[in-house]
């Protein structure tokens, strides 16, 4: 089944144009640096009211230009406008997990079909008609349930390892700096 059947897929809007026209209606506007780097969103007052263009808890945003990236939506991004060229798609929860397609849009099968349809020499891009019609599989939710269980624990799993591995860097760079110490003092 294609990603529009089991999905609202919506484009941000041309915020560009928006911001010049300062109104009433204040909104934080997503951003991937300021994502990135865990800062507070810019906050501008638009004129026209985009309520229905919010994120809610449960979507995901893709960027459309290369490289691609989707963004699980949680408590901490809800309320969001986002640009155009980011989308947001929202699941139908009756027919697609959210934590299950943004693991399957980000996997090398996905990959390789939207490959298919990424358009530019320069600045390569996906359109959003092309992203609606991305296949996807048509497994029940209980299956899909399971495979979210499976996403949740290795990602869990994989910031515990990376957490071990901050701590064993900063402990082997401690010990090799005694040992220096040590070592530069019997020499002396």
């Amino acid at each position: 089944m294609k990603l529009d059947d089991i999905a609202e897929v919506n484009i941000g809007i041309l915020l560009n144009r928006e911001i010049k026209n300062e109104g009433n209606n204040p909104y934080k506007i997503f951003n991937l640096k300021q994502y990135d780097e865990n800062e507070e969103y810019e906050t501008y007052k638009l004129k026209n009211n985009y309520n229905t263009k919010l994120t809610k808890k449960g979507d995901l945003l893709f960027r459309m230009v290369y490289p691609n990236r989707l963004i699980y939506v949680d408590k901490n991004l809800e309320n969001l406008l986002v640009s155009s060229q980011m989308c947001i798609i929202r699941c139908n929860k009756n027919k697609m997990n959210p934590i299950f397609l943004k693991w399957y849009l980000e996997s090398d099968i996905a990959k390789e079909k939207m490959k298919e349809d990424i358009i530019g020499t320069t600045i390569q891009k996906i359109s959003v008609s092309s992203l609606r019609k991305i296949e996807v599989p048509n497994i029940s939710l209980n299956i899909q349930e399971k495979i979210k269980d499976l996403i949740i624990l290795w990602e869990n799993e994989k910031k515990v390892i990376n957490e071990m591995i901050q701590y064993k860097e900063i402990l082997y760079t401690t010990l090799i700096y005694e040992i220096l110490e040590n070592e530069g003092e019997e020499n002396c």
